[in-house]
C-alpha cells in the first residue's frame, strides 16, 4: 500500500475543537481553552485546566511535516487540525458571540 498523509474535510463541532485543542508552535503548545504555555506535544491533558487533549493544530505545519508520522503512530486518536481554519473560525465564533 502506498500511505501519505492528505488533508481532508470532515463536519466537527468547533466548540468541542475549541475546548480540547493543543496548539503547537515553533518550541513548546499551548492549550486553546486555558492558554497554558510552554506544553510539550506528548500532553494528554492540560496540567492547567485538566483538559484531554483530542485535537492538536501546528502553527506552522511545515516547520513539522516530519514529527507527524511518529505523532500519528505514538499518538493516533489526536485528529490533526489546520491552524489556519481553526483561526479563522475562532474570529467567526468571537464575532458571534460580541455581537449577541
Amino acid at each position: 500500500m502506498n500511505h501519505k498523509y492528505l488533508r481532508i474535510y470532515k463536519k466537527l463541532d468547533f466548540n468541542d475543537v475549541r475546548e480540547h485543542l493543543l496548539i503547537y508552535g515553533d518550541l513548546a503548545a499551548s492549550c486553546s481553552k486555558c492558554n497554558a504555555l510552554d506544553l510539550k506535544m506528548d500532553a494528554l491533558k492540560c496540567p492547567k485546566c485538566q483538559t484531554e487533549f483530542k485535537y492538536i493544530a501546528f502553527r506552522n505545519i511545515r516547520n513539522h511535516l516530519p514529527k507527524i508520522p511518529a505523532l500519528d503512530e505514538s499518538r493516533p486518536h489526536l485528529i490533526m487540525v489546520d491552524f489556519e481554519d481553526y483561526k479563522r473560525l475562532l474570529g467567526v465564533s468571537k464575532a458571534e458571540e460580541f455581537l449577541k
